[in-house]
């Protein structure tokens, strides 16, 4: 496990670097960057032969759990369930989320043969947060490129992406229905079983 930790600290210095103050909508050069960097580096851990199928998994892990505030995307989706779960169901959701976001990502983008990543744009979001989407086509090995906007914050200099829209569908909105039908029907302690047989789905598919 040496040589993959020494290749994630690598991947964390090249994608990370240190930012001015300031919002991503003040920053949109920044904010490009910063997508452009985790696609090369996300490209890298895919294709990097020398890496088995496992360190492969954790360099990508490694970089999505840096790039994302997991924190943010997992209470978001699950909304208004999230204030009535209680504190162990709040605490098995969130580790059960962060396997499930890492693992439907990694399933999603090997699916449509993301090879390259081209920004196209940027547009501020809304709300008074200061975040942006970085718009951008997702160059494939087969058909046409998909469009996928990132909305990127800055935090104490720090990027992160907490949303993100595929053709349009919202990653945040569509799980968030997706979650709460899962409540009313099987309740938390079901939705919380169906996320971790869909990362183990994930994980050997």
């Amino acid at each position: 496990m040496k040589k993959i930790a020494i290749y994630c600290a690598l991947l964390f210095a090249a994608a990370f670097p240190a930012h001015a103050q300031g919002t991503a909508a003040t920053d949109t050069r920044g904010a490009i960057e910063f997508v452009e960097t985790i696609a090369s580096e996300t490209i890298a851990a895919w294709s990097d032969s020398k890496l088995t199928e496992e360190e492969r998994a954790i360099a990508f892990r490694a970089v999505f759990e840096q790039a994302t505030d997991i924190n943010l995307l997992a209470r978001g989706m699950l909304g208004r369930h999230f204030r009535t779960a209680s504190s162990e169901q709040r605490k098995l959701y969130m580790a059960a989320m962060s396997d499930y976001i890492v693992a439907e990502f990694d399933k999603r983008m090997t699916q449509i043969g993301f090879r390259q990543l081209e920004v196209i744009g940027t547009k501020p979001a809304s709300g008074k947060n200061g975040h942006v989407f970085v718009k951008t086509e997702v160059q494939r090995d087969e058909g046409q490129p998909i469009l996928a906007d990132w909305r990127i914050r800055k935090k104490n200099g720090k990027f992160q992406i907490v949303n993100l829209e595929f053709e349009g569908i919202n990653l945040m909105i569509t799980n968030r229905d997706v979650f709460s039908a899962k409540v009313k029907k099987v309740g938390m302690d079901g939705l919380i079983d169906w996320l971790k047989e869909q990362s183990a789905t994930a994980e050997t598919s």
